[in-house]
């Protein structure tokens, strides 16, 4: 099942402050993130499956809040008092795929997500301060998609199943070019991703969902304050590739319930850049782990609760504390 959202660590265009060093005669370097419509933890337990032949609906509710915005090598950045961002989202996401076979159990497929996102962010009054865009529609995802039959034993039970996906996140939401913290990223991203679900005995499951990721320019960087890099106004920016990985172990406790842990871990590839200039330093980085419990209600219809806290986080704002409520149903 297929996933995109805006993530609250990935709002902060103002990042400048997160892990570039001023020079002693000029304002700090300006700050590029990572889009906002990446998917870190927003798909968990048997993620390989896409439900039933046909079109399904899901809906995410998600929390997020973070008190902290980390550097380059993972401190806390002073030039921020008592920050405090959240978000709240809510993720609408039509997929299909259909019955009939190219060959091989492959189905062709495509899924489209559109979520409403809600921004709040505070800082003392002792330091620096980002503004947020309050409430408003994030970027749509949208790609073709394969979904492949399950794999089954001599008994006739799922071993494995897997899907690909091409996803595109378009630049379509709220967008200020004032404001710091945005629930759109205006620019465009490729990213394409394997998913697949591994149950090595009765009862246990494994999956994981690894993406690609690869960022075109924002000829229109957002900040509340203006921004230069080596003696010139700031005109675009690109924020550098990246990869990740979503994953998931669980045990089925009861008939139709598992629990487990679930997690994610991003890492960015190559430094962002700056009027076609490299920005040292930018790479972002990120590990989320916690507890997850999955409710199978009928065939194609689930429920899913998450929860993560952030470590090893570098160049964006740590996470303390992010929740989801997911439900899919076959239509």
């Amino acid at each position: 099942m297929n996933i995109k959202h805006t993530v609250l660590s990935s709002l902060l265009a103002f990042s400048a402050y997160c892990g570039q060093t001023p020079a002693a005669d000029g304002p700090p370097p300006p700050g590029v993130s990572q889009p906002s419509g990446i998917n870190l933890g927003g798909t968990s337990f048997y993620d390989g499956f896409a439900g039933l032949p046909g079109y399904s609906y899901q809906s995410y509710l998600r929390y997020s809040s973070a008190s902290s915005i980390r550097g380059n090598s993972g401190q806390k950045v002073s030039a921020f008092d008592d920050p405090k961002i959240s978000a709240v989202q809510w993720l609408n996401q039509v997929t299909y795929y259909s019955p009939e076979s190219i060959g091989g159990g492959a189905h062709l497929g495509w899924s489209l997500l559109l979520p409403v996102v809600a921004l709040d962010g505070t800082f003392g009054s002792n330091g620096a301060s980002l503004k947020d865009n309050a409430t408003g529609l994030g970027d749509i995802t949208a790609g073709p998609l394969i979904q492949f039959d399950p794999i089954v034993d001599a008994h006739g039970r799922p071993v494995f199943v897997q899907r690909v996906s091409m996803d595109f996140i378009l630049p379509t939401g709220k967008y200020d070019e004032h404001k710091d913290i945005n629930a759109s990223s205006h620019f465009f991203s490729a990213n394409p991703y394997w998913a697949a679900t591994w149950m090595p005995a009765p009862r246990w499951e494994m999956s994981w969902r690894w993406y690609y990721l690869y960022n075109f320019k924002n000829n229109d960087p957002a900040s509340s304050t203006a921004q230069f890099y080596q003696g010139r106004a700031v005109e675009d920016t690109q924020a550098g590739q990246a990869t990740w990985v979503n994953f998931t172990a669980s045990y089925e406790f009861f008939p139709n319930v598992s629990a487990g842990l679930n997690g994610y871990y991003f890492r960015q590839l190559t430094d962002d850049k700056v009027n076609g200039s490299r920005l040292e330093d930018s790479r972002e980085k990120v590990l989320g782990l916690g507890p997850g419990l999955f409710w199978k209600i009928r065939p194609g219809d689930g429920l899913w609760f998450n929860v993560y806290q952030e470590s090893g986080v570098e160049n964006r704002a740590k996470n303390d504390l992010l929740i989801q409520l997911r439900v899919a149903f076959h239509l």
